[in-house]
């Protein structure tokens, strides 16, 4: 199996070289041509412990090579998009960069293909992209699915090789029998579900971490205030069965940019568009 890891950042540059190490021939893919350049000297575009080390490795075994080539992915059979996605300064992510760099490979995709979104983009979007891709398939079948991210950085590497759990979204059972191989290598829990399901676990994940910090941050407040300890009440929630050892109850800096913000942000904008009411969201 040959897969293509499209989008060489964070997410890209650590997938790729995961992926090259788990046996697998991969082909790291991006437009910027001196990104392609440092990865092929063995340089991440930025620090991941690690990561160097890992892309050195796979280039050494001639598992993992980079190429800023679309047409690479024309005898591809996994085409993993992994663009982090752009925010400006009001946290709001530039969706159209990602959606148009997935729009330059469908002259290159073959039949039997699957493009596998983990680049965070509102839920909608593939349906978007199955919808423009119909007109140009001229026969072709290729299929889009979804698979959110689920990095950290500085624990990258950790987190994409143990996993606790991958969550992926499909159209065709049919599917399974192409992703399963490749991403039961790192996880055995594979939670299969539609893809609008899949695009909207990321969004519910990251509100329910920013109601947390919201929350826990107005706790502490309240305890400065009344003389309690805002550590010993973070004690006491994540020994409550109810709410769990690794709650996000930790006081500390209120969340803004990178996936919280981002993720409450696509939730605000879907609300306005169903006409829904959310006080919640809209509050944090």
């Amino acid at each position: 199996m040959k897969i293509v890891v499209y989008g060489l950042w964070h997410m890209g540059s650590v997938t790729a070289a995961c992926l090259a190490r788990a046996g697998f021939t991969t082909v790291g893919l991006d437009p910027d041509a001196k990104t392609i350049g440092r990865l092929q000297e063995g340089t991440p575009p930025l620090f991941e412990p690690g990561l160097a080390e890992l892309i050195q490795g796979g280039l050494k075994t001639n598992r993992l090579s980079f190429t800023s080539r679309c047409e690479t992915v024309s005898d591809s059979d996994l085409v993993w998009v992994t663009f982090d996605t752009p925010v400006d300064d009001e946290d709001r992510a530039d969706i159209h960069f990602v959606k148009q760099q997935i729009v330059n490979l469908f002259p290159f995709l073959k039949t039997g293909t699957t493009v596998l979104i983990s680049s965070q983009m509102p839920v909608g979007s593939i349906s978007e992209l199955e919808k423009n891709f119909a007109p140009v398939a001229h026969g072709r079948q290729v299929d889009f699915a979804s698979s959110p991210e689920n990095l950290r950085l500085g624990g990258a590497i950790t987190a994409f090789e143990n996993p606790s759990r991958i969550v992926v979204g499909i159209r065709h059972d049919r599917l399974k029998q192409k992703i399963e191989p490749v991403l039961s290598r790192f996880c055995s829990q594979l939670i299969w579900m539609s893809v609008e399901s899949a695009e909207m676990v990321k969004h519910a994940v990251n509100a329910w971490l920013a109601t947390s910090v919201t929350f826990t941050n107005e706790i502490a407040s309240l305890c400065e205030r009344v003389g309690a300890d805002a550590s010993d009440v973070e004690r006491a929630l994540r020994t409550e069965p109810r709410i769990g050892p690794k709650a996000y109850v930790r006081a500390g800096a209120a969340f803004a940019g990178g996936t919280l913000a981002r993720d409450v942000l696509f939730l605000e904008d879907l609300s306005g568009q169903k006409k829904l009411s959310n006080p919640l969201l809209k509050s944090l």
